[in-house]
């Protein structure tokens, strides 16, 4: 599953400094209070890829082999939706709005009552959706894959990298700056009209991006890439930690935190990054 001491992440969501919860490789849900990492008691065993919730009281994570769990605020209980094909994350807006998605383009979306397919129009994996609203949701994924999704569709465009640049997450200031990230140091802009590549100084792989406005965005990878954009460049910051990140979420500009390789989980604090690892 894992090969260091503790479980390499794969998600995080932070809905405090004293409440959060990552998952991982090992399939178990860890919950920090603000002092203490502690595991979450739940019958799967698969690795988890993905964490999103509408609130403390209704959190889906998902992952290998179709798994699909539910938090309700007292117990994790197993959902079976039909799906055994991987699934690599989740978004949504509330409890009756949420799309999961992941391996060969499978989509399914929760409409509060039952999963629906969704037919994505491609047979890549989907690693990031991101939207302004649920009537314009962008896909990314595998070997450059980009869907458009209209609130009924998902209509093809042309993919925006070359077949050997997959790209794993995205996120948007809004409607008409949207920002997506993948292998050797791609980042892409969306300014409404077009996409542009912007230069970002590495070539090392980006696994995820979030921000809480354009001038100021964080975008995490491998080899300790932890990158952030001020309006006008991305620069590298300056990180005590040797480690790959997986994911970067975050609540204000003081409140940002990434995690990954082997229970790695950092806290920005709008000055330095702290460890608060599992």
């Amino acid at each position: 599953m894992f090969t260091g001491e503790k479980p390499d992440l794969m998600d995080i969501w932070p809905f405090s400094e004293n409440s959060i919860y990552v998952v991982g490789k090992d399939g178990i849900p860890q919950y920090y209070d603000g002092e203490f990492w502690t595991p979450e008691r739940t019958e799967n065993t698969n690795p988890l890829m993905g964490i999103w919730a509408a609130h403390e009281n209704c959190i889906y994570a998902v992952g290998i082999g179709g798994v699909v769990i539910h938090y309700d605020g007292k117990e994790w209980t197993q959902i079976d939706t039909g799906n055994y094909d991987s699934l690599n994350s989740l978004y949504g807006y509330d409890e009756s709005h949420l799309f999961i998605f992941g391996v060969g383009g499978r989509v399914l979306f929760w409409n509060g009552t039952s999963w629906e397919y969704r037919e994505p129009n491609t047979i890549h994996d989907l690693f990031g959706f991101w939207g302004a609203d649920i009537n314009q949701i962008h896909a990314v994924g595998g070997e450059g894959i980009y869907r458009f999704y209209d609130g009924k569709t998902f209509h093809r465009r042309e993919e925006l990298t070359d077949e050997q640049t997959s790209l794993y997450g995205i996120w948007g200031a809004s409607a008409n700056s949207v920002y997506t990230v993948g292998s050797f140091g791609t980042i892409l802009h969306f300014d409404g009209n077009e996409w542009t590549r912007m230069e970002t100084g590495t070539e090392e792989y980006i696994l995820a991006i979030w921000g809480t406005s354009d001038d100021n965005i964080f975008a995490v990878g491998d080899a300790s890439t932890l990158l952030h954009y001020d309006g006008k460049v991305w620069t590298q910051m300056e990180i005590p930690f040797d480690s790959y990140f997986a994911k970067v979420r975050g609540l204000a500009p003081d409140k940002v935190w990434a995690c990954g390789e082997n229970g790695c989980v950092i806290f920005y604090d709008g000055k330095q990054w702290h460890d608060v690892s599992l």
